[in-house]
């Protein structure tokens, strides 16, 4: 592993934090150690001093974001912390369903969909409320968007295809068995279904003014990575693509207290809804 000091350290850690926003609070040298060490090697540089100067000059992007891949935690699994995804299940997919009825349209963002466990499961569930109802021609009308900054996560999520390991990380049997067809090791996501879900690359530093208004933004586990300023900025901006009274869920460790003033905090049971002033 190649070592990294201190001088080369501050380097890198602004670099990671411009192109991407995580923070890195003074030493972690040993998560870039771990993470960018091969890539260093790999790209034939003797230091990381070297190894900044290439992505700096890195004229097509492509270190840039295998830095990005690297330094990104793709933490997830499905239905993740059961109270906010009981709230899902009885207040926000029904109203979902509502608006698409009533409005013709309804538009959910998953702003971190990582491997795209979390679109994949909120699809599920509309998916089963939908059939409940009897108006499976709704799904139709409700659009999810799913973003990652990682672009291997995302080829992951896109392809809706799953080992052992990651269906056993929350999955239960009867939605593998109703939403999953199961190819030797490998568990495949509902190939038709799965169309519902829009996947794109997407750094949360960027405007927001191309992806649209939506009623529902799940930006779950990735905020805690972020500087304060960071944080308060991206709130800000959330807050400008969701409807009146739309929805912004974080995650359980994650709170908008000192961060923004755009939203009123709600509870269902233990989950900390912020609803749109």
């Amino acid at each position: 592993m190649i070592k990294i000091t201190e001088p080369e350290y501050r380097l890198m850690k602004k670099y990671i934090e411009q192109n991407c926003g995580i923070h890195l609070e003074d030493g972690k040298e040993y998560l870039i150690e771990s993470r960018l060490s091969d890539l260093v090697a790999e790209t034939q540089c003797n230091s990381f001093q070297e190894f900044h100067l290439k992505a700096r000059t890195d004229s097509n992007g492509k270190l840039r974001e295998r830095i990005i891949d690297a330094m990104t935690t793709n933490e997830t699994l499905w239905f993740r912390d059961e109270s906010a995804w009981a709230y899902l299940k009885e207040v926000a997919v029904p109203s979902l369903l509502d608006k698409a009825g009533r409005a013709g349209r309804a538009r959910v963002w998953s702003a971190a969909a990582s491997t795209g466990q979390e679109a994949y499961s909120l699809l599920m569930l509309i998916a089963d409320e939908a059939k409940k109802r009897g108006t499976p021609s709704l799904l139709d009308k409700i659009e999810i968007l799913g973003t990652d900054i990682s672009s291997s996560a995302l080829f992951l999520a896109i392809s809706a295809r799953y080992d052992s390991i990651a269906m056993g990380r929350g999955m239960s049997e009867d939605k593998r068995q109703k939403y999953f067809t199961q190819n030797g090791n490998i568990w495949v996501f509902d190939q038709e279904l799965k169309k519902k879900v829009h996947f794109k690359r997407f750094n949360l530093q960027s405007s927001f003014a191309a992806i649209g208004v939506f009623d529902l933004v799940m930006c779950r586990y990735v905020s805690i990575y972020f500087s304060t300023d960071f944080k308060r900025e991206l709130f800000e901006k959330i807050a400008g693509v969701l409807t009146p009274g739309g929805v912004l869920l974080l995650g359980a460790s994650e709170s908008l207290r000192d961060l923004s003033d755009k939203f009123e905090v709600f509870y269902h049971n233990k989950a900390v809804i912020n609803i749109k002033k």
